[in-house]
Formats: C-alpha cells, structure tokens, sequence
C-alpha cells in the first residue's frame, strides 16, 4: 500500500528539500502536495486526505500546531509529524497535548527524518492489520451466528436460562425479534425409534437428515405464519409457538401436517406433544418440559402420535438452577497482569462450584465455560493481541467444550486454555518492561556525568517517576538511584587510576558537584575514601 503525505514549510528549499532528499517510494510513501502556509496545508489536507502531515511549526496564516490541531478534529486519522528550530520544550508539550506523532528539530538530520516516517509508517501498518484482523473476527463471529442463535434457543427452551435479564440480554445479541410479553406454547417432535430410522440411509446421507427435516419444518410454519423451529438433538425438535385462544386450536393441525410430510418424504415416523400455554419467556422450559412428557406418552398411544399434555393431564416440574457468574471479573483483570497463579485458582473456584452443584444441567456448565473462555478472548482483543498467538483458537475451544462429557476434563480443558493465555500476558509484560529498563540503563551510561535523577529520566523516556522505579526495581532488584550510583562510582575508580586528575575532578567528572559528598558515597560505596582508595592501587 502506498501512503499518501503532505509537506508544509514556509521555506521553499526546506519544502523542496524534504521532498527530494529522502527516497520516499523505497518507504511507501508518496508525496502529493507542498503547502507553503497553514491555511494551505489545512486545505490540503482537507481536500486530498492524505495519511501523513509532515509539518513546520512556525508559518504565515497560522502555525503548525494550529493546523494539527484543526486537522486531528476534522481527520482524526491523519498522522502528523511536527518540526520545529524553536528547542522550546513548550512546543514539544503543546505538540504532545495534540498528540502528534513525531518531533523533529532543525537542522532535520536525515537519519532522524527517515526512522521518525518509518516509526509512523510502521504504526500505521499495525493499525491498518489489527483492523482487518478485528474485521476478520467479525465476519467469523457473522458466520457464527446462526448456529450459537440456533443453540441459545435450543438452551431457552431447556431452562437452561431463567434469568430474565439474561434472556433480554441475549436476545438483543442474537437479533431475535421475540417479544418480551405475550403468551406461548412449545410442541416437541421426536423420531420414533430414531436408530431404526436411521438406518435407512447410508453415513453419507445421515448427515444430512437433520437439515432435511428442518427444511420441512420450516416450510411448513413459514406457510402458516406461525412457528419457530429449534434443533434439540439428532432426533429432536421444538417449535416455539404463539399461543391464544384462536391460535391454539391451529397447533394441532400444523403438528400433523409436519408429521405426515416427513414420513411422506423422508420415511422417518415421528411423534408430536404440545405443552401448555406460558406468558413468561422465562418459563418457555416449562411448557418445553410438558410436551416432552406429552410426546413420551407415545408409548401408551404407538408412533406417530399427536399427543396435547391437556388430554393426559400434567403437572408443572420447576428446576431450581442457580447462576454462576461471579469471579470472572477477577479472572479477566489477573489475566490481564500475567497472574497465572490467581487465575487458575479462581477459575477453579468457579469451575469447582460448578461442578458441586450436581443439580446444573451440563450445558449449562458448558455455557459458563463458553463465557468465560470469550471473555478472556475478547480482553486479549482489546489489549491488542490474538488469541491464534498463543496458539489457541476460540471456536476450536467452543467446540472442545461442548463435547465434553466429564466436568473433571471440563475444568482442565477451561483452566489450560486460561492459564495459556495468561503466561502469554506475563511474557508480553515482562518484554514490555526489559524494553524500558534497557532505555535507563542506556540513558544512566550516556549521562551520568551530568546532574541525573529519576525525574530528569522519566522525562526523557515519557513515563512517570513513580512508574520506572516500580519497574527497575521489580526487575533488577535494586532502585534507580542505586544503579545510578553505581555506574558512577565504577567509573570513578577506573578515574582514579590516573594520577593526574584531582578527587574534585573527577567527582564533577561523575556527576558530583560537591567533592566532599562523593568522597562519603564513595567510601559507603567501596568501604575507602578516593585517596585512600587511589594509594591501594599504586602500592599494588
């Protein structure tokens, strides 16, 4: 991809300059306009959308900072680097404020130019693959669709949700135009003697058994206007019905007529049992329940049966299923720190208390498993990371969850999936820091000579004093000052070795402007006073 930029400068040799000493092609870039003034290159800009602004501070109309200013509202997107012959460290703030994406000073060294572009090139290139990988997870979760829309109402119906705000939840996720009052029935259709059925057709055609009687299904109450299907199992289904008085009377028929054309077209006999009418979506299970028990009557009424749970009478058997939603907030936030200890304790917990309430059904269990592993998943997402990195895939893990039979191997499978990607984070944490401490080291070796202390660090690396004594010491086991210390007084002795230099000399050499204080730092240091120090050696 070629990215487009624009060069402001009031001088005409800088602006001609800028353009013609640095091979702009070889890095992608391609130079579309030269604006003499703040006026012009805010139109520029305006008019031709370029991606970068490389931009001079001080020009007629009004300067560079009020140009990006202008420009990061009405172009958010457009990376500015600003220059400056001013060395006021209030331009460098200001710029900053406005976030500009880099600072150069003039004379602009070429070296400095080129790696300052090819930083914001760079940055651009991660932004634009972190883009089309959030797009790519969106599709996929687009593909998805369907099938967790086709497993959440297969889980509402099986009482797997009670939670009525769950369920409203869930069902704006889903898109699911199912009103929150109203009143419905559920009918249940099962295959009589489904192994026998099924051995009808060859492996290859079985599979698709299951699409072939939903085509049916569908047709049919799409024909009636009244009717959702839901796949329960292999030889299961429910169909969500709109229930009143006029309603009511139609399910029977529309039951039969699915009934009769599968066995028509497919050869597959099956059985219908229609529950009682519910006003709560949170007791859609209930009525679920009823015409399971209506259609297992099918062994008193032989196969094919249309059986309504009114006719044998039946009563409502509520299960008491709890919900298990907490510590995943604390899951997420250890992930996030690299604290692989915690998160697999508390995961446990949640997965222990799970499994100890032998009363959840396991697909609810697995639902919370699902929840949490996406959680996790999409965390990883907002810090800027994917999952694939790790070596994980999360609808791999969906799918491993959902097979599982045993909560034991349930648990495990959670808590190494978690526990992956937290190790991941504590790497990525640990790089993170290595990177900054080797910044104050180099920046300690470069200057000790000079007044340093940790504030004058923290400015010169942008983070907070607070900040990098926290994480040198986390990660050196000694404070920044200590360090500092001792690369001075290493470099002090190696200066005592020369005769010729004075203590008072070399304690300004290395960084100390009073000779007296670094004679006492020097003996808490080395156990000796410089002098005393210095004639050692020459005695050795």
């Amino acid at each position: 991809m070629i990215w487009k930029m624009i060069i402001a400068d009031d001088e005409m040799n800088v602006r001609e300059g800028l353009r013609e000493v640095v091979d702009w092609a070889a890095m992608g870039i391609e130079v579309i306009a030269l604006a003499a003034n703040g006026q012009e290159a805010y139109d520029l800009c305006i008019a031709h959308k370029p991606d970068i602004l490389l931009t001079d501070i001080r020009m007629p109309m009004f300067d560079g900072l009020e140009v990006s200013a202008r420009l990061k509202e009405a172009t958010p997107l457009l990376r500015i680097i600003i220059i400056s012959g001013i060395q006021d460290f209030h331009y460098v703030k200001t710029a900053l404020k406005l976030e500009a994406d880099g600072y150069l000073l003039k004379p602009i060294k070429l070296d400095e130019l080129t790696e300052t572009v090819s930083q914001v090139v760079a940055s651009m290139e991660a932004e634009r693959a972190r883009k089309l990988q959030v797009e790519r997870m969106e599709q996929n979760l687009k593909e998805s669709m369907p099938v967790l829309k086709e497993k959440f109402m297969a889980d509402l119906l099986t009482g797997i949700f009670k939670n009525r705000e769950e369920i409203s939840r869930k069902l704006a996720f889903f898109h699911i135009p199912l009103e929150e009052t109203g009143a419905w029935k559920i009918a249940l259709l099962q295959m009589d003697d489904y192994e026998q059925a099924v051995e009808l057709y060859s492996e290859k055609y079985r599979n698709l058994l299951g699409f072939s009687v939903r085509n049916i299904m569908d047709d049919i109450l799409k024909s009636r206007k009244n009717g959702v299907a839901v796949t329960l199992k292999e030889d299961e289904y429910a169909v969500l019905f709109s229930s009143s008085d006029t309603e009511d009377s139609k399910i029977p028929d529309i039951c039969q007529e699915m009934i009769q054309s599968i066995a028509a077209y497919l050869k597959i006999p099956m059985s219908a049992g229609i529950g009682n009418r519910v006003n709560d979506l949170a007791e859609l299970y209930l009525s679920c329940q009823e015409a399971r028990s209506a259609v297992e009557y099918k062994f008193f009424t032989g196969r094919g049966s249309l059986v309504d749970i009114r006719d044998i009478g039946s009563a409502r058997m509520a299960l008491d299923v709890s919900s298990m939603y907490d510590g995943q907030a604390k899951v997420i936030q250890m992930m996030r720190l690299g604290d692989t200890e915690t998160v697999r304790n508390k995961a446990g917990e949640i997965l222990s208390a799970l499994r100890s309430n032998r009363s959840l059904p396991a697909g609810y269990v697995q639902s919370i498993c699902v929840e949490l592993v996406t959680l996790a998943s999409k965390a990883f997402l907002e810090l800027g990371e994917e999952v694939e990195t790790t070596g994980l895939s999360l609808p791999n893990m969906i799918q491993d969850i959902y097979r599982q039979d045993n909560a034991a191997d349930l648990t495990e499978l959670v808590l190494d999936f978690l526990e992956q990607m937290t190790l991941y984070m504590a790497k990525r944490h640990k790089n993170k820091n290595s990177a900054t401490i080797k910044k104050i080291k180099d920046l300690i070796a470069a200057k000790y000579m000079e007044n340093l202390t940790v504030a004058r660090i923290s400015e010169e690396i942008f983070l907070s004093p607070n900040y990098i004594s926290l994480v040198f010491k986390k990660e050196t086991g000694e404070s920044v000052t200590e360090y500092l210390t001792k690369v001075r007084m290493e470099a002090a002795k190696e200066l005592l070795l020369d005769k010729d230099l004075k203590i008072l000399d070399i304690s300004e050499m290395v960084g100390y402007e009073n000779a007296t204080y670094f004679s006492t730092v020097f003996k808490k240091h080395t156990g000796l006073h410089p002098q005393k120090y210095r004639s050692l050696y020459q005695t050795e």
